[in-house]
């Protein structure tokens, strides 16, 4: 299932809404910036319901989700917002518990698109998390091509999930591709493998893609990535000082297996070449 217009929409199945269990994570391990009591379902329910940029802003605040706003036009506080909440569950911080993952997505601040998120962790006391920002998510955004979809993923435990991120933009010559897996170490979202590949259109043009699939029944799983490149057209230099245009293309492959590791004792976690 996929929403590619500022939605970024979980692919994978999501587990059973089964009844939240505390984490054994005790309330002194979160720092108190990050201590929020919300309930995601009503939450949901006044950011639809949110018309101006004060008051989406008030009902986002208290999450982090307006961190990113801090720009001339989010000054125009009466200006238009229409906004809406997904909520999705899945264990990404620890496997004791699920998580609330909460997207805002529409747009504020004189026209931007808003698309920000938080990982919401389940402390002991009704409806209080400890609050983790999404940050692979940009906040508000001018681009109009850019696009983002991420999903859930068992890849480096059986039961605690990952991000898998893909994000595209674009400008009037090129076309940009990511993927990234995020993953919770030590209270916070970290990249643990990142991957570009895209497009340019010209004279001189070229392209590459990059297909990245877990393999492997064993956790960590490996990621398998196959990937391609071509390059096609270019200016070669003649004795007499003139430039003449070929046109020809060039085109090569590769496989590359990633392995999940720790560079030394105590460092995170990240995939590299096995």
């Amino acid at each position: 299932m996929l929403l590619m217009v500022l939605a970024t929409t979980p692919a994978a199945a999501e587990e059973p809404r089964a009844p939240t269990v505390p984490s054994k994570v005790s309330q002194d391990a979160c720092p108190p910036a990050l201590h929020v009591v919300v309930d995601p379902q009503e939450l949901k329910k006044q950011v639809r319901a949110a018309k101006t940029t004060t008051g989406l802003r008030k009902l986002l605040h208290p999450l982090g989700l307006d961190s990113a706003w801090e720009r001339q036009e989010c000054l125009l506080q009466e200006g238009p917002a229409s906004a809406q909440l997904d909520v999705f569950r899945a264990r990404i911080m620890s496997a004791d518990a699920q998580d609330f993952i909460l997207q805002a997505r529409g747009q504020a601040c004189d026209a931007l698109k808003l698309l920000s998120g938080v990982v919401l962790h389940p402390l002991s006391g009704k409806n209080t998390f400890c609050a983790t920002p999404m940050e692979f998510l940009p906040g508000v955004m001018e681009s109009e091509a850019y696009r983002v979809v991420f999903s859930f993923e068992n890849l480096t435990d059986p039961v605690r999930q990952v991000f898998r991120v893909e994000e595209t933009d674009a400008d009037s010559r090129n076309e940009y591709q990511t993927l990234s897996y995020w993953e919770a170490q030590e209270g916070s979202l970290r990249s643990i493998f990142t991957i570009e590949s895209g497009n340019h259109s010209g004279f001189v043009n070229g392209s590459t893609e990059a297909k990245v699939t877990p393999v492997g029944d064993a956790f960590p799983r490996f990621l398998e990535v196959k990937e391609s490149s071509r390059e096609c057209g270019k200016f070669i230099d003649m004795p007499s000082g003139e430039s003449v245009y070929e046109s020809s293309c060039r085109d090569a492959e590769n496989e590359v297996r990633m392995c999940y590791r720790r560079k030394s004792p105590g460092a995170p976690g990240v995939y590299d070449k096995c």
